[in-house]
Order: structure tokens, then sequence, then C-alpha cells
């Protein structure tokens, strides 16, 4: 197991390589279908058509909504039966991604 002084900044670096990428999907079209086209060795018309149909399945922040995690979390409460959805605070902690985001700018 990694020392927290070597964990939180190599998973800081991630976030931030994250944060960078999800930018530049969601700014960057013709750049991100180029990129698919050739990933998925596919024309240029349904790479475009793959990311136009997939770019709402990505945050723009690395975060999710309260509802689209509520919907997560009810989904797994289902599969796991459990009596109630399991808290989301209990599960997620997006602090370091909000602080990567605050140094790069991001909303």
């Amino acid at each position: 197991m990694l020392d927290k002084n070597v964990r939180e900044p190599l998973v800081k670096r991630i976030l931030r390589a994250r944060a960078k990428a999800n930018r530049y999907f969601h700014q960057n079209e013709k750049g991100t279908a180029d990129v698919l086209a050739k990933f998925l060795n596919v024309d240029m018309n349904t790479a475009l058509e793959t990311y136009r149909l997939s770019r709402a399945a990505f945050t723009t922040n690395g975060i999710p909504s309260d509802a689209e995690i509520a919907e997560h979390l009810k989904g797994d409460q289902e599969i796991l039966g459990l009596k109630e959805p399991i808290a989301p605070a209990k599960i997620f902690d997006f602090t370091l991604q909000r602080e990567i985001n605050q140094e790069l700018g991001a909303k």
C-alpha cells in the first residue's frame, strides 16, 4: 500500500488528467471523433455519431449530479436487496476532484 504522501499526489495527477480529458472531450467534437475513429477503427461519420450519442454519459467536471448519484445508489439498493439506498456521503468523496477543478478553473 502506498504511503499517503505518495498516494494523494498520484491521485491528484490522475484526477487532473481526467479533468483535462473531460474538458477536451466536451469542447472538441472533431478532435474527440478523430481519436475515436482511430481507436475504434471506424470511419469519421461513425465516430462523430458515437461521440454525439455518448457525450451525455460524461460529466463536464468529473462529478456526477446528485440526481445521477441517487439513481445509481437506488439501482445498487435494488440489486443488493437493501431496505433503502446507502447515503451518498458514505460512498462518495469528491473533495480532491473539487480541488483539482478549482485549480483548473473548471465549473
